[in-house]
């Protein structure tokens, strides 16, 4: 039997190890665990776009050959049970996503007296209630009346945002549940300056994907005053890409929105940017929108669930819209177009601590520690 009594071993699960903020933030959080002598298994169902990456910083990584969720749990059951006899100090088990937590729960029944479990939910679990296409909501529905009936049987619910566990409290009627804010950003920048120009340079960071909205966006500026001369940059990738740009093509903007493609340099992203646009149906707690305010650029966006109004501050540090609404949003951007808001560097560095890697990371290990 192997003997790894002196280490805190955890195990990140992620299903769908894809490029976005979810794995991000995983990679992280890993690096600054590694350092700090703990042991790191990252699990995935199919393959993990960071595998290179999160080998480099001294994690194991496992790629399940499982084409759903479901058919995971023996596996993962198995997996547990081999990772439970090598005798760590202590095994913590990380779930990540609604439905991935209700595998979990699942996979780790009968060995929770050896092992900690953690579930984390990076969106809001009230998307799941958003009627789609009817066989969607009906296993969306499936997907919520579980998690009601089962997370109780977790150690800690983990939240992006306050509003997330505010829902879960309310909603679910649990008391373990904890907010962590991601780490958005490694430190705030106290200034940031911008060539002034007289086009209005807009970007939207994210995935291209339907609940993200960016038809919303081109809509919104197809639909603003003709007199105000603005370039959008998309910066991001998705199974929604070829409709956006059908639709940039109709409204004739072509000349002025850019698909840009996913971009991992910062620095480039959000170098010139005047204005960020997130137009999400739905949001867990988006870092382009911390990574935006820290940049001095400022934001409009949805009102929809999750984190989107926490991180703007009551309209501090942007505007919102109504959710799904493209003429708002036109109006919004009209609006910002004359007024030009600026974000003021001592009320941006007090309001951004909280979504920086140490202050996140720290709250990690703490809790690690005590559970």
């Amino acid at each position: 039997m192997l003997q790894h009594s002196n280490k805190i071993r955890i195990i990140f699960f992620l299903p769908n190890f894809e490029l976005g903020g979810a794995a991000e933030s995983i990679v992280k959080l890993s690096g600054f665990l590694k350092q700090g002598g703990y042991s790191i298994l990252v699990l995935s169902l199919g393959k993990n776009l960071y595998k290179k990456k999160l080998k480099s910083i001294g994690c194991e990584i496992i790629e399940l050959n499982s084409s759903k969720a479901i058919f995971s749990i023996l596996k993962i059951k198995k997996l547990v049970k081999s990772e439970i006899s090598k005798n760590y100090f202590k095994l913590i088990f990380v779930s990540n996503i609604h439905y991935a937590n209700i595998i979990s729960i699942i996979s780790c029944y009968g060995y929770r007296e050896k092992l900690k479990l953690i579930l984390t939910e990076r969106s809001s679990l009230s998307e799941l209630l958003i009627n789609s296409n009817f066989l969607k909501y009906l296993k969306n529905l499936v997907i919520y009346y579980c998690a009601k009936k089962l997370y109780c049987l977790s150690d800690i619910i983990i939240t992006n945002s306050k509003f997330e566990k505010k829902y879960i409290l309310n909603n679910f009627k649990l008391k373990n549940v904890l907010c962590i804010h991601p780490a958005s950003i490694e430190k705030i920048f106290k200034k940031r300056t911008k060539k002034k120009t007289n086009i209005l340079k807009i970007i939207y960071v994210g995935r291209i994907s339907e609940e993200k909205g960016v038809d919303l966006i081109i809509k919104a500026l197809s639909q603003i005053n003709k007199s105000i001369n603005f370039q959008l940059n998309i910066y991001g990738d998705g199974n929604k890409r070829n409709e956006i740009k059908a639709l940039i093509n109709k409204f004739s903007l072509s000349k002025k929105v850019r698909l840009c493609g996913f971009e991992t340099n910062e620095r480039k992203i959000f170098k010139n940017a005047d204005l960020l646009i997130n137009a999400s149906h739905f949001e867990g707690l988006p870092n382009a929108i911390v990574q935006a305010i820290n940049n001095n650029i400022f934001v409009i966006c949805s009102n929809s669930p999750g984190g989107n109004l926490e991180v703007i501050k009551n309209k501090k540090f942007g505007f919102n819209f109504k959710n799904k609404n493209y003429k708002d949003l036109a109006k919004k951007i009209e609006k910002y177009s004359i007024l030009r808001n600026k974000i003021l560097d001592k009320e941006k560095l007090k309001h951004l601590e909280k979504y920086t890697a140490k202050y996140s990371f720290e709250k990690y290990i703490n809790l690690f520690k005590k559970i």
